[in-house]
């Protein structure tokens, strides 16, 4: 479903043809499988759909290795041809038995948040020295294919690479330019924290950052086309706190002319900031609630379409005065 005045992801990196109108937003699956029921996730992504969002982010480990299964479920047949599917390798699935028991775990946990904080604490700990190599993105490849019923994907990822990991990124190079000669593979590149990726990216290859408005990614106009994740979940809550206090809040909405004590403001000015600072590529957007996809596809639009938003500017101020963040301009 097409979102007119709007550009899409795909468009964007060369993958669709740019005529193909939708917004410059994508769907970040990571948490798809924390809904209860096939029933729930499938109307989740038909939403995304519905409302103009086309690019659907996804990874071998995601779901403890069933969430591209549910995606595939929901893109087989003619509306393969009409979206765009990025998938990564390099990180564990985990076990798959444990992944059936996942969306009612983490409903129980929400219910009690006590054992949800326990358990949160107990999931950050050291972490394990990987590798990346061509075997292993090959492997993992065929997976991912199987599990989307798909006999291609657009967009294949190295998977959130760390400092100390080991990287083969030649022989992953060369098999990646295969399976694009091949058709297997559209386009691929880098998805992580910026420093990693930017360390390993190379001509060709696409980027996928973690970026907010705490961490913008660089001078834009130096950088390729990119992809930003990770917008709201470090920096939303983060705000929130800081506006708890009564006279932050009050002068944070008198200068932006927004109650910035309200959630959903603040997401919407994140979203629009990502948006603004990487007008050649997209950003990603998670939710779990399919009330919220119709707000930030009518935003991805207005910004694809150059509605300016004077707000922005004066919330940028806010998070410069208080936080000293390096905030970049809109570029």
């Amino acid at each position: 479903m097409a979102t007119e005045g709007s550009t899409h992801i795909g468009a964007g990196l060369g993958l669709l043809d740019p005529s193909n109108e939708v917004v410059r937003l994508g769907f970040g699956c990571a948490g798809l499988m924390q809904l209860p029921s096939r029933r729930a996730r499938q109307r989740l992504l038909g939403e995304a759909f519905e409302r103009g969002i086309d690019h659907f982010d996804v990874a071998r480990m995601y779901g403890l290795g069933m969430a591209e299964a549910e995606l595939g479920r929901f893109a087989i047949g003619r509306r393969r041809e009409q979206i765009t599917i990025a998938t990564k390798f390099g990180i564990d699935a985990g076990s798959p038995r444990l992944a059936r028991l996942q969306a009612p775990a983490r409903l129980a946990l929400a219910k009690v948040p006590a054992l949800r904080d326990a358990a949160r604490r107990r999931a950050v700990g050291p972490r394990e020295r990987r590798r990346y190599d061509a075997a292993g993105a090959r492997a993992s490849l065929e997976t991912s294919l199987r599990q989307l019923g798909s006999d291609h994907v657009d967009l294949f990822f190295v998977h959130d690479p760390g400092p100390s990991d080991e990287v083969d990124l030649e022989g992953i190079g060369e098999l990646c330019e295969e399976l694009v000669a091949r058709g297997t593979v559209r386009a691929w590149g880098i998805s992580g924290d910026p420093d990693p990726c930017l360390a390993l990216a190379g001509a060709g290859t696409v980027l996928q950052v973690r970026e907010d408005v705490f961490a913008p990614v660089g001078d834009p106009a130096a950088l390729p086309p990119r992809i930003g994740f990770g917008i709201l979940a470090a920096a939303l809550p983060r705000i929130q706190r800081h506006l708890v206090d009564d006279g932050r809040r009050r002068r944070w909405s008198a200068a932006t002319g927004r109650d910035c004590g309200r959630a959903d403001v603040l997401a919407a000015l994140l979203l629009r900031d990502a948006l603004e600072r990487n007008r050649g590529g997209g950003v990603l957007f998670a939710t779990t609630r399919r009330g919220r996809l119709g707000a930030a596809a009518a935003l991805a639009a207005q910004v694809s379409s150059g509605s300016e938003e004077p707000a922005l500017e004066a919330f940028r101020e806010c998070v410069r005065a208080d936080f000293g963040a390096p905030v970049a301009a809109g570029g």
